[in-house]
């Protein structure tokens, strides 16, 4: 077996990037040669062994060993030369290969009724396999690459192992060369066919480098032939590959007088399903390992490219009569593995394949069909992705693994639609489960968000022990039935019986269907009903359009953060509320100062009404003057109008902002005016102020103070905005 599975290689840094170099203590990495031949170790059993199941109906009108060696060197070696890649082989695959036989099989099967002959079944089949490959560019048109990156691990894993399960039950079924399970000869063959496998294993222990698998299927086959020549009677008992024939060329198919509307009524729906089939499959399978070529080996390309020159290159090969060609995975791991992407290991592999094809009808006809088969199955088991081996996997990854052992076990069933079913229905479980399982980006149970609202020291001091009655759920992902619901399960088990408000932050959910829909509508019922009061932010405009007007929305989660605060302000005893606006023109500033120094500095006061979407000031401007919100509401944004940047803060009655210019004369940083509906400002301009402060400097002194806990009090409300800005 070749050494794909030998030490990796570590790595270090260069001036040029990461260069490859041997552990201590290791060979020097060997050369292209060595590779190739370690790839072909795998190819020859595998694509002859292939070849020969394939072309099987057609072993008594033609020579099989030259059907399958041409297949398994030509169309290699045709991609090769046209669209050669750093470390890709291209060989006939698995996939290709047993669709390939399918079809052969289905038109050989209607030969006598159609009256077609053994070339003429040829050209049907190239004609439905090149029109696999038609298929297969058309996705590369369509740049199906794109897609397959959405695939989850567990699908594409599942297809390489039912890839390969697939090989392993042919041979099963097979007899493992023998023709059937119910030949008495099936044991020998099995035992050969162990043989193989235990050989190869046995030489990948021992001895890395050494291309095991074709040397032990050579072992095997030249101690067969040496029990036969000692009269040790096996010479009836093995079935060989292919019988005894002279050299022959490829047989180029016959597309004069086929009845093409027969075959298309009679076998049509069946052959074009196997077309379908094979082109989905063999586009997923190149698709997959492009992903792993840049991933893994830093060779970047367009696969998508590489699907369509394939497909190309694959119906030359079809019509010609041969088995197509493509990307394999499991030759090009050995060669990357063995020599990198240096070298030329994919050229000498095609040419060995190509030495093999002129040179098999010598020596073909004496390695049993029993050691092929064997060859085989260990290169299906070696198609099932190792972490699908391992126990640790399963234990620490229980579903993954069963769900790719799922795919994997109903492809080798049922065949690749069955999988490819499978697969999309895995696919799609598995995304929603996933979905569900992160629907709650966060949840916030203790009031650490708060709104930018600002508020005086008494209102806030109210609000701020209170804040841990509104619980915050943070929502993502695509939004529907089922996830929905177990989007409204984990919310009735987060909360609390302290809980009064909730709040679902839509924020980073970008679709809902109908059905989500109602199952929030549901959520919000249920929650009023136990005393709940419910409200969902950031709701895009077509959800809310259709979610009605039962559900209460906000335009983001800071208007929702500020409805939660102003129910719980409403709860205050009326001994603790504030007065109402007009009453109090200096608001917060005039805390605790004398009746005198107050009514002086009111009188310096200028009255200022805002209009809404009115502008205060712009960021950049120069004024010094200090504003006190008498009614209505001022927003305080980075650009008016808000919607332009981003919006700091909203002051309501009682407050006071501009206070940074009034103190330092710098330019306002920020520009302010009237967002929801109008507003009544009183404005005090430093030099009134000036005048005042030396009149009652005590008031001045306290007016100052004032203003320092209030810019406290907000750099807190900074500060606590900012930590829960980095937190998510």
């Amino acid at each position: 077996m070749p050494s794909a599975l030998s030490r990796p290689l570590r790595r270090r840094r260069s001036g040029q990037g990461l260069v490859q170099v041997p552990p201590q203590g290791a060979a020097p990495p060997p050369s292209g040669m060595a590779a190739a031949w370690s790839a072909a170790a795998v190819t020859v059993p595998h694509a002859v062994g292939l070849g020969l199941l394939a072309f099987a109906p057609l072993a008594g009108d033609y020579s099989l060993a030259a059907l399958a060696l041409w297949s398994a060197a030509l169309p290699g070696l045709l991609l090769t030369l046209a669209a050669p890649r750093p470390g890709v082989v291209y060989a006939p695959t698995t996939v290709v290969a047993l669709l390939f036989a399918a079809v052969l099989a289905t038109v050989y099967g209607a030969a006598p009724s159609l009256g077609l002959s053994a070339r003429q079944v040829l050209a049907v089949t190239g004609a439905t396999v090149a029109l696999a490959f038609v298929f297969q560019w058309l996705l590369g048109v369509l740049r199906m690459a794109s897609v397959a990156r959405f695939l989850p691990i567990s699908v594409t894993h599942g297809f390489a192992a039912g890839v390969g399960l697939s090989m392993v039950a042919g041979q099963v079924r097979s007899g493992f060369g023998s023709g059937s399970l119910a030949d008495v000869r099936m044991g020998w063959h099995a035992l050969a066919a162990l043989a193989v496998v235990g050989l190869a294993w046995w030489l990948r222990g021992r001895w890395p480098r050494v291309p095991g698998l074709l040397t032990a299927v050579a072992v095997v086959a030249l101690a067969v032939a040496l029990a036969t020549l000692w009269g040790m009677g096996l010479g009836a008992v093995f079935v060989p590959a292919a019988p005894p024939s002279a050299f022959a060329g490829p047989l180029w198919p016959d597309w004069s007088g086929i009845p093409w509307l027969a075959v298309v009524q009679q076998q049509g729906q069946a052959l074009l399903v196997l077309a379908l089939l094979m082109a989905l499959v063999n586009s997923l399978e190149i698709l997959i390992f492009n992903q792993e070529l840049e991933l893994e080996h830093g060779l970047r390309g367009n696969a998508n490219a590489a699907l369509r020159r394939e497909s190309l290159l694959g119906m030359v090969c079809a019509l010609a009569g041969m088995i197509p060609a493509s990307t394999s995975a499991s030759r090009s791991r050995i060669v990357l593995a063995e020599s990198g992407t240096k070298g030329h290991g994919p050229q000498l592999h095609a040419a060995i394949m190509l030495g093999v094809a002129l040179t098999g009808p010598w020596w073909l006809h004496w390695v049993p069909m029993a050691c092929l088969s064997g060859g085989l199955v260990l290169a299906g088991l070696m198609q099932v992705p190792r972490l699908m081996w391992s126990a640790q996997y399963a234990r620490s990854s229980r579903p993954t693994w069963a769900q790719s052992w799922l795919v994997g076990l109903v492809f080798a069933v049922l065949g690749g639609v069955g999988a490819l079913v499978t697969g999309l229905v895995v696919a799609t479980f598995v995304l929603l489960r996933d979905s569900a399982a992160k629907v709650l980006r966060h949840v916030r149970l203790d009031g650490e968000l708060r709104s930018r609202r600002l508020r005086r020291a008494a209102s806030d001091g109210w609000v701020s022990p209170r804040m841990n009655q509104v619980a915050v759920f943070e929502l993502q992902g695509v939004m529907s039935f089922g996830v929905a619901a177990h989007m409204s399960e984990q919310v009735r088990l987060h909360l609390l019986p302290r809980h009064r408000w909730v709040i679902l932050d839509a924020g980073r959910v970008p679709a809902w269907d109908s059905t989500a829909l109602a199952q929030l509508r549901a959520l919000l019922r249920d929650l009023e009903q136990q005393g709940v009061a419910a409200a969902v932010a950031t709701l895009d405009s077509l959800a809310a359009a259709h979610a009605g007007a039962g559900v209460r929305a906000f335009a983001d989660l800071d208007r929702a953060l500020e409805w939660a605060e102003v129910a719980i302000l409403a709860q205050r005893p009326m001994g603790l509320r504030p007065p109402r606006g007009g009453s109090d023109p200096l608001g917060e500033i005039g805390e605790g100062m004398h009746v005198q120094a107050r009514r002086a500095l009111e009188a310096l006061l200028l009255p200022l009404a805002v209009p809404v979407q009115g502008v205060v000031f712009n960021a950049g401007d120069s004024d010094r003057d200090l504003l006190v919100v008498v009614s209505g509401h001022i927003t305080l944004s980075t650009q008016w109008p808000p919607e332009r940047g981003l919006r700091l803060a909203t002051v309501g009655p009682g407050m006071v902002f501009g206070e940074m210019a009034f103190l330092n004369g710098a330019e306002r940083s920020a520009s302010a005016g009237a967002e929801r509906g109008t507003a009544q400002l009183m404005r005090l301009p430093r030099e009134h102020f000036d005048g005042w402060a030396r009149q009652y400097p005590e008031a001045g002194l306290l007016l100052m103070e004032n203003l320092a806990q209030m810019g406290a009090r907000r750099l807190a409300a900074t500060t606590r905005q900012l930590r829960s800005v980095l937190e998510q």
